[in-house]
């Protein structure tokens, strides 16, 4: 370790009183091969102990510059800049890259030859979207967990060894993403090949559910926030758990609102059921409603838009606490003899929809051979 090139580019000042810790922790940076720059970057971002996650996950990596990274996979700067920004990286002319960014930007290159740029960078914005919410739980999961066992006063060397175990942890990451991106291809692709292409998206024809937690403002107010976030990832779970476990998916939680989808309008119905009674069980929730509705939408970047979408949004306020409503294209293909029980409940007059809407509530009974007319 060359002590002099670290006092000479300020990071270690020998008359320091805390000159033995702040060496110790250079030596062990230097050790798992921290370049001088890494270093001085991160001390100057005052996160130089996070450093040793990011060498125990990815080891020490060559940096070079824009222009090198243009010139080595035969593009254009500007090309790279749009591509990093889709990725969510911002962009520094001044800075130093991952040499791996030159492999991205020749896979750049070809997604778009085959895709176009604009589909290319609406791609590349979901990936770059979807990983920084990996890396945010990742850190979350860390400063959650780890960091409130930590003594105050322990010192850089102390948080860089629990960031390196951290980070060689995380180091599996890849691993485990190309393992489920395997599963979950094999699983989409067939019904991927059973929607309608089109300019903007694909049109899927699909259900679409919306179970939202009733009276979860004045609910949260109760609750610290340790308390909501906890009681909001059981609610979390139990969605993603009881959508997958029918074959269907959470397409995104908003709040204290899950959106789900599946191939029919029945499987649509158990899940939102099924959630609004696993809501119910648990006596640090509130109640939970929900609105089904089914046809074709725009699936677009793992999301799906369109009028649809918007209406079962807007049904889930005319729900009780416990019940499901449902439209008449949900309502008319569900089977005769069914657990469940429809109550017309009217045309209702909701937030941005021009023409009034027939909605059915949908709800359980004890009879599974009652009708499900009523």
């Amino acid at each position: 370790m060359d002590i002099a090139a670290f006092q000479a580019a300020g990071l270690y000042d020998p008359d320091a009183p805390t000159a033995g810790d702040r060496l110790a922790l250079l030596e062990f940076l230097d050790e798992r091969g921290a370049t001088l720059p890494d270093i001085a970057e991160a001390d100057r971002e005052g996160v130089l102990f996070v450093l040793s996650a990011y060498l125990a996950a990815f080891g020490p990596v060559e940096r070079v510059t824009l222009g090198e990274v243009a010139e080595r996979s035969g593009t254009t700067p500007d090309r790279i800049r749009r591509m990093l920004l889709a990725q969510g990286i911002p962009v520094d002319e001044t800075a130093l890259l991952p040499a791996f960014v030159v492999d991205d930007a020749v896979a750049f290159e070809l997604g778009m030859g085959l895709f176009g740029e604009e589909e290319t960078l609406a791609f590349t914005r979901v990936m770059g979207a979807s990983v920084a919410r990996i890396v945010e739980a990742a850190i979350s999961l860390f400063y959650g967990e780890v960091s409130p066992t930590m003594a105050v006063e322990a010192s850089e060397l102390v948080w860089a060894r629990a960031n390196e175990k951290a980070g060689a942890v995380f180091a599996l990451l890849p691993l485990v993403i190309t393992h489920l991106l395997e599963q979950r291809f094999r699983l989409d692709s067939v019904r991927a090949a059973s929607t309608r292409g089109d300019a903007v998206g694909q049109t899927a024809t699909v259900g679409i559910g919306f179970v939202d937690l009733v009276g979860s403002t004045e609910w949260a107010e109760q609750l610290s926030l340790k308390e909501y976030a906890l009681a909001l990832s059981r609610f979390e779970s139990a969605a993603w758990d009881i959508a997958t476990g029918h074959g269907g998916r959470v397409v995104k939680l908003i709040g204290d609102e899950a959106m789900i989808v599946a191939e029919s309008a029945e499987t649509t119905c158990r899940i939102a059921l099924a959630l609004c009674g696993a809501v119910a069980d648990d006596a640090g929730l509130p109640g939970a409603c929900g609105a089904v509705g089914f046809g074709d939408v725009t699936a677009r970047g793992g999301d799906y838009v369109g009028p649809l979408v918007n209406l079962v949004a807007r049904s889930v306020k005319v729900a009780d606490e416990g019940s499901v409503v449902v439209t008449l294209e949900v309502r008319d293909p569900l089977p005769v003899k069914t657990p469940w029980r429809l109550i017309d409940t009217g045309s209702h007059l909701l937030r941005g929809i021009d023409t009034p809407v027939a909605l059915f509530a949908l709800v359980d009974t004890p009879d599974p051979g009652a009708s499900v007319q009523a």
